[in-house]
């Protein structure tokens, strides 16, 4: 009767995938608590900043050969530490730069709902999404497009403004 009862719980254990601990020092249980042994890279919590924005970056099309991020971290004694985002234009391509550009106060606004979605926000806290460029874009026909971009979207300005806004007002 015993030997029964001892394979019912062993039917019972297979059937509802309870496996029984192998005491070797490579066993790993079901539920795991260190961070790394979840299967996320090493790093810490730069790293996972830098992969939250380049996630949203990735997700409206801007691949790393476009924009790179930069994660600064300031540390603050008994305190959290301080994050902050720095996406740098490397190349330009059109309609990626424009989506940088255009969106960098949603992009900003989206990482931050993230990171309070996330177990970032109880460790840490963000202070925004910065926008640098590289001195690639520099270049004569990616200024030209745009100029020209940027022209199209709002418009000219007039020569009357622009002689106001050049001019200094003298007081007499």
């Amino acid at each position: 009767m015993r030997s029964n009862y001892k394979n019912a719980w062993q039917w019972i254990g297979r059937r509802f995938g309870r496996h029984r601990a192998v005491a070797t020092p490579e066993y790993q249980t079901d539920y795991q608590t260190d961070y790394q042994a979840l299967g996320h890279a090493s790093g810490g919590l730069e790293a996972e900043y830098q992969r939250l924005v380049e996630h949203h970056l990735h997700r409206w099309g801007v691949d790393a050969s476009c924009a790179t991020v930069d994660i600064q971290v300031e540390k603050r004694r008994g305190r959290k530490d301080v994050f902050v985002a720095t996406v740098c234009i490397e190349a330009w391509e059109r309609n990626a730069v424009l989506r940088v550009l255009l969106g960098l106060p949603l992009l900003d606004k989206k990482i931050r709902q993230a990171v309070s979605a996330l177990w970032l926000a109880d460790v840490s806290e963000f202070r925004g999404v910065l926008l640098k460029v590289s001195p690639a874009l520099h270049e004569a026909a990616a200024s030209a497009e745009l100029r020209e971009l940027l022209v199209s979207l709002t418009g000219t300005r007039s020569s009357a403004h622009r002689r106001r806004a050049t001019s200094v007002a003298v007081e007499g």
